[in-house]
């Protein structure tokens, strides 16, 4: 007799999170696709948020904690911001190439 009080969860799948800066580099990537123009703006400031935000990185453990939470917040603020607006290009430039097909 097989037993049958075996968990069906016995073997999971490995399930790999997507942070938001991930996202936002996958609709980066997306965005080059359909609008080369507006792909290098936002490339250009991407790559300079990430390049500070890793200098940032490397200096935070000789910080005070109040400076942590300005400059922390600075850099949530800004990679949001950038996120949100490679998204809105990239909604913009899907609905204007959807609208010219003919």
């Amino acid at each position: 007799m097989q037993d049958s009080s075996r968990s069906v969860n016995a073997v999971q799948p490995v399930i790999k999170t997507e942070g938001p800066v991930e996202q936002c580099q996958r609709e980066l990537i997306a965005l080059g696709k359909i609008n080369a123009a507006m792909y290098e703006k936002r490339r250009v400031a991407f790559s300079g948020l990430l390049k500070n935000a890793s200098l940032y990185s490397s200096l935070r453990q000789d910080i005070n904690s109040q400076t942590k939470e300005t400059v922390d917040a600075l850099y949530k603020y800004k990679t949001q911001k950038l996120c949100h607006d490679i998204e809105q290009d990239l909604q913009q430039a899907l609905i204007s190439y959807g609208e010219n097909l003919q």
